[in-house]
């Protein structure tokens, strides 16, 4: 118990435990989504970095697979193609570099997955922070 000047004893306010501990909560969560959000930025700067290495070997790979022939070739000839458009089809899926293209798939996917994750961790911490601060 505290005493005050005149030596009687005072009682803290009944609601102080209650609202200590409900601030070491808003910590803790605070803590939390703090670390979540910093692995959640790593794994950005990694998926970031993976798309710019899956970006430059599915140029490589296009390069290599010849495919602006068949691009070229849909505007100097466009009638072979209409009359030809089944075979055209299967030379253009056959020459494509499919492995590449899925792997710049998945490396987009993982980039906007992790920045969904960052937005979404560093609102929460937004949110606690303004509870904080509130009270």
């Amino acid at each position: 118990m505290f005493t005050d000047k005149h030596n009687s004893l005072t009682k803290p306010p009944k609601r102080l435990f209650g609202v200590i501990i409900e601030r070491l909560k808003v910590e803790k969560n605070l803590k939390l989504f703090k670390e979540k959000f910093s692995v959640s930025l790593a794994a950005l700067a990694v998926s970031t970095a993976l798309i710019v290495a899956a970006l430059i070997v599915l140029n490589l790979e296009f390069t290599e697979s010849e495919s602006g022939f068949f691009v070229s070739m849909i505007f100097s000839d466009t009638l072979a193609v209409i009359a030809y458009y089944k075979y055209f089809t299967l030379a253009v899926l056959e020459s494509m570099p499919i492995v590449s293209i899925t792997i710049s798939l998945a490396a987009i996917a993982l980039v906007m997955a992790s920045l969904r994750f960052a937005v979404v961790y560093h609102d929460k911490i937004l949110a606690f922070n303004k509870v904080i601060n509130k009270k």
